[in-house]
């Protein structure tokens, strides 16, 4: 009922959107129910839906062999802690609901010039999962941008990493990025000046006086760069062997 409900009102679309060229794809932002995402993994087991989550150990998937044969499953779902991504991802359609334990983003397409509404099993599937408000949301167009965007005032982190967190195909941009993706992690090194919050100690892997590299969550990256003690985050320098 939950799932059906939502349906009946997600699909509200601003003005402007047109097909061409540039990718497009629709996007909204929900309230996350309170205590969904903790319960979260629990749910899809329960569900039998492809899962990675992080644990101590690292990335452990369950309800398929390895990533790569979870993200061939069409349907997945990643938890690391407060963050999450759940997806329905073919060739015909594609959605994901992403963020934290209190607010996500909905994004339809995003692959191609084609737009669609919500595919009603992914609505039914974020349903069964506890994940849909019971208020309203308005989707709106978006293009896929061709630049990198300039970071925010105030959001110390390079045009690639800002890039990043807004796109909608996280794992297709880190791939063509070469930056190193872990679940729904990817490393950075931070430029500081001081020490980082206590928050983000979870996810130092190393540090020096004026260095750190963190592999953290995509969706916490905006809050790295607002840290008062960062300078800049940016991704891993990759060393390149010298030619003949």
């Amino acid at each position: 009922m939950r799932a059906m409900a939502f349906l009946a009102v997600a699909v509200t679309l601003g003005a402007g959107i047109g097909v061409g060229e540039t990718p497009h794809y629709l996007w909204g932002e929900i309230r996350i129910p309170e205590g969904a995402v903790q319960t979260l993994s629990v749910r899809a087991g329960a569900l039998g839906i492809p899962t990675a989550v992080w644990t101590e150990a690292g990335l452990t998937v369950t309800g398929a062999a390895d990533e790569a044969a979870l993200l061939a499953e069409g349907a997945y779902l990643y938890v690391d802690g407060p963050c999450f991504l759940l997806a329905v991802d073919s060739t015909r359609e594609r959605a994901v609901l992403r963020g934290t334990a209190t607010q996500a983003e909905l994004i339809v397409g995003g692959t191609g010039d084609v737009l669609y509404s919500p595919p009603s099993a992914f609505l039914a599937l974020a349903g069964e999962l506890g994940l849909l408000p019971t208020c309203s949301v308005e989707l709106e167009s978006k293009e896929v941008p061709l630049k990198l965007p300039r970071p925010p005032d105030g959001v110390k982190l390079d045009p690639v990493l800002w890039a990043l967190v807004g796109h909608p195909d996280w794992f297709g941009f880190a791939r063509d990025y070469a930056l190193d993706r872990v679940g729904i992690r990817v490393r950075v090194v931070a430029q500081v000046a001081g020490a980082l919050g206590a928050e983000f100690e979870p996810y130092i892997q190393s540090s020096s006086e004026a260095l750190v590299e963190l592999l953290i969550p995509i969706p916490l990256l905006p809050d790295l760069g607002r840290d008062p003690a960062v300078e800049i985050v940016r991704p891993p320098y990759i060393p390149h062997p010298a030619g003949g």
